[in-house]
């Protein structure tokens, strides 16, 4: 397989396939970033407050493709839809996908220095340091899979661990070849056996190593029996076979923390249950564990014999536990942190600021509207058109975050792979959302509770649902604002793809992507009841699984967003990537979504 010396990107698998379970994987990957983002950006205090305000109305084979992520056509239909081999269609730009008129890029002009401390200021404590088991920020500084996601264009993906995989034209045999001279922090070698060890350690629960949990290997405990074949080939390949194909498992294979964060066998089998709270050299990453001060500071170690040669720029890399989003703002400005994630009271307030650098980078999030689809008013589609009419996103957003850029249509985001520009949303029109709420039996009004929490990432819900209201109010809505905690919310947004219930009437909340065009649309199935109330869905979502042929497959992406938009199945509202507040003197953060090793410190 060839792979290009100056992008160095990882090939696509473009003749795989994907089924049901395989897609809730997918699915989970949203939640785990969001999780990772909340973990950065929580907030002390009460998880959730009530509000109750009503309000009247009155008032082919892969492995010689050059380039990673799906065809990108620029609209395809819902009836066809074409293909491009240029590797510049493959995958959408982050920059070109969230507006970010105030953003300034840390990646100034000058040779890296080497040197200094890092300190970057999250809102939760790191209780353990497995990849396999939990996600952090630090996991994914100490530990590494197969490749890594392309921190500027969504769905691609450079080698990290593999410099390339061959993958068969059945979409069943994945071959690993490893990058050869790389060795763990302990000094032992990476190599084909200590990924089969790892493979092995997740797939199989009667492995004595195995230890479980709520992201451990989803892409193969959720789907039993699907890996049929863990094989060392010889010391630098591994051979995986699969009992059916996975769409994306190029997304897989770049995922640090739900499946292929590579661990030194020799500290596992020294330790084990235990080794996550001490895992000195247990990585292969850019900096390698120190220590762990709980509730304070997790402490990494620049790695002298990093593959990557001359990386990391940086002595240490640590991340500190801050609760508090002020006192987080402080030590920013005070110099002993040098970046933290914000959300949307806090873009307000750092904007403009001299002392303080603001950028975005992926993962994108994006608020929207779900419904109860057995609720007798939210599950009539007239009511959700005129929901959707009485709506002017535009006004809201503009005044909520410089960063964020209104959602034109639905099921994907703007630059993903496969999205359809000629579906333009329901416009803003108050007498026509009173007209068509008076179509659909309500010519006095209806009564509505939308319920919010507030997020992590994006914009402020709180308000959003305040400017909502008081639209919708406009339009002849009565509407009663019901503010629930976080992790309920969050919850609420994650199901089996067709799943029975919704546990809200109607719903501000959170969708996220990391590129993956397959996983969001197939997400659609189960943020809320949706799917088991319109089988045409559920039909397209089964032919998506089995669309081999990346043609077909653009073809189904289309006619799903245009099966979206005719049920006006979710409204949405806005999509933003994460914003970061940072030091004046910090180089290298536009590269750094996920991995710091290109960062460093000006003088």
């Amino acid at each position: 397989m060839q792979i290009d010396q100056e992008r160095k990107t990882h090939p696509e698998p473009e003749s795989t396939g994907r089924r049901s379970k395989g897609a809730m994987w997918r699915g989970a990957v949203a939640l785990v970033l969001f999780a990772l983002i909340t973990a950065c950006t929580a907030q002390t205090g009460p998880s959730s407050s009530p509000v109750s305000t009503p309000t009247s109305a009155g008032s082919a084979p892969t492995s010689a493709s050059p380039v990673a992520g799906s065809p990108s056509p620029a609209a395809p239909s819902a009836s066809s839809a074409s293909a491009s081999a240029s590797p510049a269609a493959t995958s959408a730009s982050p920059a070109a996908s969230s507006a970010s008129p105030s953003a300034t890029s840390t990646n100034a002009a000058g040779e890296p220095q080497p040197g200094g401390t890092f300190v970057m200021a999250v809102g939760e404590d790191v209780p353990e340091l497995d990849p396999h088991s939990l996600q952090s920020f630090a996991n994914l500084q100490i530990y590494e899979a197969m490749f890594r996601r392309d921190p500027q264009e969504y769905g691609k993906f450079l080698p990290a661990l593999a410099e390339s995989v061959d993958v068969s034209e059945d979409g069943l045999v994945y071959t690993l070849n490893l990058r050869e001279g790389v060795v763990f922090h302990d000094g032992t070698p990476f190599d084909a056996d200590a990924v089969v060890f790892n493979l092995e350690r997740q797939a199989y629960p009667d492995n004595p190593y195995h230890q479980g949990g709520q992201n451990w290997a989803g892409w193969a405990l959720g789907n039993p029996g699907l890996v049929t074949g863990i094989e060392a080939v010889d010391p630098l390949t591994v051979r995986l076979t699969l009992s059916e194909p996975i769409l994306d498992f190029d997304f897989i294979l770049a995922d640090e923390q739900a499946g292929f964060g590579m661990i030194s066998p020799a500290v596992i089998m020294a330790d084990p249950e235990g080794f996550g709270q001490n895992p000195v050299g247990a990585g292969t990453g850019a900096f390698m564990f120190e220590e762990r001060v709980t509730g304070d500071r997790v402490t990494l170690v620049r790695n002298p014999n990093y593959w990557e040669e001359g990386k990391p720029y940086l002595d240490s890399w640590i991340l500190r536990t801050i609760p508090d989003p002020g006192s987080r703002l402080l030590a920013l400005k005070e110099g002993d942190i040098q970046m933290f994630d914000v959300s949307g009271p806090e873009i307000a307030q750092l904007s403009g600021d001299p002392e303080v650098e603001l950028i975005t980078v992926p993962p994108l999030f994006g608020s929207f509207i779900a419904f109860d689809y057995n609720d007798p008013i939210t599950g009539d589609p007239l009511v959700r058109r005129a929901i959707s009419q009485a709506i002017d996103a535009q006004s809201i957003v503009s005044t909520l975050s410089p960063f964020a850029e209104v959602t034109p249509n639905f099921g994907l985001f703007p630059g993903m792979p496969g999205h359809r520009t000629d579906i333009e949303w329901y416009g803003y029109d108050p007498a026509a959302a009173r007209a068509t709420l008076e179509e659909a039996g309500y010519p006095d009004g209806v009564d509505l509770t939308l319920s919010f929490s507030t997020p992590p990432v994006g914009l402020n819900h709180q308000l959003l649902a305040q400017a909502i209201q008081g639209q919708m109010q406009a339009a002849g809505f009565r509407v009663t604002l019901a503010q629930v905690d976080g992790p309920t919310m969050f919850q609420s947004g994650f199901g089996p793809p067709g799943r029975e219930e919704y546990p809200f009437q109607m719903a501000l909340n959170v969708a996220g992507s990391d590129g993956d065009s397959f996983a969001m649309l197939g997400g659609w199935t189960s943020r809320s009841n949706y799917a088991s109330k319109n089988p045409a869905f559920m039909e397209l979502f089964e032919r998506m699984n089995g669309a081999v042929d990346p043609e077909l497959r653009l073809q189904v992406f289309g006619e799903m967003q245009q099966q979206l938009y005719d049920d006006v199945a979710y409204i949405p509202i806005a999509h933003t990537e994460v914003v970061r507040a940072a030091s004046t003197n910090v180089r290298g953060l536009d590269t750094a979504a996920f991995h710091f090793h290109n960062v460093w410190l000006e003088e």
